[in-house]
């Protein structure tokens, strides 16, 4: 039978709340009108939990929302029209508006529920030596979208220093009280908590025994500062890293360094996620360096630290080959996963995020 208007919109949100978020946070709420759907940021909701509306993060999910968004149009054979109102995130709240031109078309009897962007999801344990084959690797070579760009990287030694890469900026996350409460903020301990279904549940999260008792313990900043002094960020990191160093392959997601690159960034990000996960292949992101990066550029790296970030970036462009005006915008570690069904961080419900403006 075909599918009603509301039925549409419906699988069409849910797609776009599938997406990927900085720390599971889903800072976006949708609003159908009848014939647009928008796309805002949520300030009631993620306001100073998570990362601000014009940060790159932030733009990055859009457009991986905005992607899902897209192909399941596409699967069902509807036209979109995409306006992206960057400039005013901060001030209008709107991330995009997605316009539908033919919502009447002869695909709408197709069932969503197995559609691969259902599929996508982030596996963090450990994968096996194994190589990703060159046939998936060549196919996730060739996406692209507008300026953004990808590299998949099998070489041992550019391996090495993407690890490295990883494990001095994660040295500077942990020594910043910004970023540090955030994770604090986002993480879910308890049965009670996960139900909240935002954030991360911290079954996630590949820890050794102890592992959560000892997150919750370095939660608070105050005893972070004081681990910090005997160097355990540097642990920290190390442990972070690590498993960048046995991964098969590292895809990098490279594009300008502007409002417009992180959203095409994002939209490449998440189409090749979900291109790998469809293929059997595991995906982790690792945001650490394109973050230390974008925060070097606003001047929020504290100033003991900002060295490190410098060296960080310069290490980065030479590895990367970035060109004028390019930055990195996510590290993804890829590879078959040994833990075949991880446990996937929630999302909150539609009622949460979804405005019924249409009045029909």
């Amino acid at each position: 039978s075909i599918m009603d208007e509301k039925t549409l919109i419906k699988a069409l949100i849910r797609s776009g709340r599938t997406a990927p978020s900085a720390d599971n946070s889903q800072p976006w709420c949708f609003e159908w009108d009848g014939s647009s759907l928008a796309v805002i940021y949520d300030f009631a909701r993620v306001q100073g939990q998570t990362f601000p509306a014009n940060s790159p993060a932030t733009l990055l999910s859009l457009g991986a929302t905005i992607e899902n968004i897209t192909e399941l149009s596409i699967y069902y054979g509807i036209k979109v029209d995409l306006l992206c109102s960057i400039e005013s995130l901060s001030t209008t709240c709107s991330g995009a508006k997605i316009c539908f031109q033919s919502v009447n078309s002869p695909e709408l009897t197709r069932p969503s529920t197995n559609h691969p962007v259902f599929m996508r999801h982030t596996n963090r344990f450990a994968y096996h030596k194994t190589a990703v084959p060159p046939p998936v690797v060549d196919h996730t070579t060739k996406f692209t979208e507008n300026n953004a760009r990808l590299m998949v990287i099998d070489q041992k030694p550019v391996i090495n220093e993407i690890a490295l890469l990883i494990k001095l900026a994660s040295e500077i996350r942990f020594q910043t009280q910004e970023i540090h409460e955030w994770l604090g903020k986002c993480l879910r301990f308890t049965k009670e908590d996960v139900k909240k279904a935002d954030g991360l549940d911290i079954r996630t999260l590949d820890l050794p025994p102890g592992g959560s008792v000892f997150l919750k313990f370095i939660s608070s900043w105050k005893r972070m500062k004081q681990l910090n002094r005997m160097g355990i960020y540097k642990l920290l990191a190390q442990i972070d890293s690590a498993p960048i160093k046995v991964a098969p392959i590292i895809v990098a997601i490279i594009a300008p360094a502007t409002p417009q690159g992180a959203i095409d960034a994002g939209r490449l990000l998440c189409r090749a996620w979900t291109y790998l996960n469809t293929q059997g292949v595991a995906v982790h992101p690792y945001y650490v360096v394109a973050d230390q990066l974008a925060r070097l550029k606003n001047k929020t790296v504290p100033e003991k630290l900002i060295g490190q970030a410098q060296d960080i970036n310069q290490q980065c462009t030479k590895v990367l080959y970035l060109k004028e005006g390019e930055t990195l915008h996510m590290f993804l570690r890829a590879g078959y996963p040994k833990r075949k069904n991880p446990t996937r961080s929630l999302r909150l419900p539609e009622e949460t995020v979804f405005t019924d403006l249409s009045g029909s």
